[in-house]
């Protein structure tokens, strides 16, 4: 019995000696979800909604953390320069990876080059609002006014999609208007329903709950088409701005050199969580337009991206600070 006893614990040994120690399954501690604004703007919210649904999917807690400031980059900042692990992710935007990179020469990382695409969320419209007391009660007279005297708009950021969104409306209108960031969707409604500016661009997810309780209000959408959320709010190419059409996208990445078999999962897991109907319902009910993509689809989007808001910054004549 001990003879057969030592040959079982010897040809386990060496079946260990060949082998070689099992890999842990990925993932097997939490992930870091890491979004570039503070909690409660339309970022946020759908970074939230994401990781219900990842947790869920890869059996690990997924915690959101909030790295706000700069328009997002601190944020990319923190995880381009994470340990490519699989275990840190960002939600980039249009802002963080695209706008930013155009408008800033300080940026300590690169958009494109310093993160793994893992695949697109989605994307949603923005707003051109106002406070409910303003005395702008359609977007004619807005720009009526904003051409004899100089308005000021608020936007989540410098460098972010509404930021852009006002800048390019500005052209398109012949508008004198003042950009005011502030840090994060929150803050900068906060102060256009407490009359600080005049009016406001801003991303839909943040600032429909809003609309629809009359806080503020929705002058024009900034789609080439009407929403379901908002059907009586016209696009502001219906009201005569030519070419005004802008939506703002959301992706999932992860630092530079995520090694492929954690790539596959976290691709995968992102395609599932999508299609799963309660996380599906509620980005829709935030306005999200679900895409989908895997992580080559996104990286040429990027790309594509980025060649066409160079061209609106060149456009527009600003220069990166």
């Amino acid at each position: 019995m001990k003879f057969k006893t030592w040959i079982a614990s010897a040809a386990c040994a060496l079946a260990t000696t060949l082998g070689g120690p099992a890999a842990a399954a990925f993932p097997d501690q939490p992930i870091r979800f890491v979004v570039g604004f503070p909690p409660g703007g339309s970022t946020d919210i759908v970074t939230r909604i994401l990781a219900e649904g990842l947790s869920r999917e890869l059996g690990q807690t997924v915690v959101v953390e909030n790295k706000a400031g700069a328009g997002g980059t601190i944020g990319a900042a923190s995880v381009a320069h994470a340990k490519p692990d699989g275990y840190t992710i960002f939600l980039g935007t249009v802002a963080t990876n695209v706008i930013n990179p155009l408008l800033r020469k300080s940026l300590n990382f690169d958009p494109i080059k310093d993160f793994t695409m893992i695949g697109e969320v989605g994307f949603y419209t923005n707003l051109v609002l106002v406070n409910a007391e303003s005395k702008y009660q359609d977007l004619g007279a807005l720009i009526a006014d904003a051409k004899q005297r100089p308005l000021s708009y608020s936007s989540p950021g410098a460098g972010t999609s509404p930021h852009m969104t006002g800048e390019y409306f500005k052209i398109l209108t012949g508008s004198d208007m003042q950009h005011i960031p502030f840090s994060g969707s929150g803050p900068a409604l906060t102060a256009l329903m407490g009359g600080h500016v005049d009016l406001g661009f801003d991303n839909l997810p943040a600032a429909l709950g809003l609309v629809k309780s009359g806080k503020v209000r929705a002058l024009a959408i900034t789609s080439t088409t009407r929403i379901k959320e908002l059907p009586d709010v016209p696009t502001a190419e219906e009201l005569g701005v030519k070419n005004m059409s802008v939506d703002a996208w959301v992706s999932v990445m992860g630092p530079a050199g995520i090694p492929a078999d954690r790539l596959s999962v976290l691709s995968s897991a992102l395609l599932k969580v999508l299609a799963q109907p309660d996380i599906a319902r509620k980005l829709e009910d935030k306005a999200i337009t679900i895409k989908g993509t895997r992580p080559q689809e996104l990286q040429a989007y990027i790309e594509s991206e980025t060649r066409k808001w160079r061209g609106v910054v060149e456009t527009a004549g600003i220069k990166p600070e």
